[in-house]
């Protein structure tokens, strides 16, 4: 049976599977969780993964893999708005100095976007989030 509610999946859950390292494995746990559940993504995540996947794969790859990633069945993928952009500005403000971890603007968008998209849980690899309180964090 489909389990109800939205996760987000942050860029890393996509890096790791991409890097096929340790933690590609956890990653694609999460990937899969698209068969049964709604997954959400900011639009910005393919700025993102273009930045670092040109540089190692080429530009004819990336183009392939932004692709498929942008195909997945349950995938919503969600611009970039006005409001995710003030609440962004706003998280990263709030949270600067008060963790370890300095958000950066791409961090504070795909925060805002899961809040933005009522996601029960966000989903990433990356510990420096696990201080982030707006959303429920599930770090792998």
């Amino acid at each position: 049976m489909p389990e109800k509610g939205k996760i987000y999946l942050d860029t890393f859950v996509f890096m790791d599977i991409l890097s096929g390292g340790e933690d590609s494995k956890k990653a694609e746990f999460y990937l899969n969780k698209m068969k049964e559940q709604k997954c959400v993504v900011s639009s910005i995540l393919f700025a993102e993964l273009a930045f670092h996947l040109k540089r190692k794969r080429g530009k004819e790859k990336t183009a392939e893999i932004l692709l498929y990633i942008s195909s997945l069945p349950n995938l919503e993928i969600v611009p970039v708005t006005m409001e995710i952009a003030k609440t962004a500005g706003m998280l990263r403000a709030h949270y600067s100095k008060r963790i370890p971890k300095k958000l950066t603007y791409f961090d504070s968008i795909h925060i805002a976007t899961a809040m933005a998209s009522d996601c029960d849980k966000f989903v990433t690899g990356d510990r420096g989030f696990r201080d982030v309180k707006e959303v429920e964090m599930e770090i792998y």
